[in-house]
């Protein structure tokens, strides 16, 4: 049902998996042991470095079943050609559907040396397409804790972009892994309002398992 892959202009983003990536060497991005910028890139997230490579593993592996099963959609993020670090791992992004409510809610996480070049609006905008014209969804959130400045930037211009507007600021809206409530700032973008904004045209590509390239 999900697509295995989402190519952008700038952008590869293929399904979370043991054979995209080698979780060993996720691990060495994922963990406090071996990463120095890690700390920084998990401050405002609500999962912590891992500690153990099964961690990195059973993080992977959850995620193919997780995929097959349609339950959450966690993609590899690969900077094209022509991009500086092109082909490397550059961090993941998801979308969660919620299917009762008609909803999906949008993540993601960036290692800091791909800060600042606008992947976030990119990737927003392909899986925009995703949820409202292939999985026929009705509504698209995203949240960032009040403090993180720089992704509450990036997603009140991509909001913005596609006519979508802000709900408001929920307090203890998520549980760190240490069981610390945080609060949220939390946007939306309906269908429709993507609708009016792009007629329903998108700058990506869907591929599945199995289509020639």
């Amino acid at each position: 049902m999900f697509p295995d892959e989402i190519v952008t202009p700038r952008l590869r983003l293929r399904a979370l998996s043991r054979e995209v990536v080698d979780p060993l060497d996720a691990y060495d991005y994922f963990a406090a042991s071996r990463s120095d910028t890690i700390e920084e890139e998990t401050e405002y997230v609500t999962w912590n470095p891992h500690q153990t490579p099964k961690e990195a593993f059973d993080f992977f592996q959850q995620a193919e079943e997780q995929h097959e099963s349609a339950k959450n959609a966690i993609y590899a993020i690969f900077p094209r050609e022509g991009e500086d670090g092109a082909g490397e791992f550059a961090g993941t992004a998801g979308f969660h559907p919620e299917w009762d409510n008609r909803r999906a809610v949008f993540g993601l996480w960036l290692r800091k040396k791909f800060w600042g070049r606008g992947y976030s609006g990119e990737r927003a905008a392909a899986f925009f397409a995703a949820v409202f014209d292939l999985l026929d969804l009705e509504v698209a959130y995203a949240a960032a804790l009040p403090e993180n400045d720089n992704s509450v930037r990036a997603i009140e211009k991509y909001v913005d972009r596609f006519g979508g507007q802000y709900d408001g600021h929920f307090r203890n809206d998520v549980v760190d892994m240490d069981g610390t409530p945080r609060d949220t700032r939390t946007y939306s973008v309906t269908r429709d309002q993507w609708y009016d904004a792009t007629d329903g045209e998108y700058n990506a590509e869907f591929r599945w398992e199995g289509d020639d390239e």
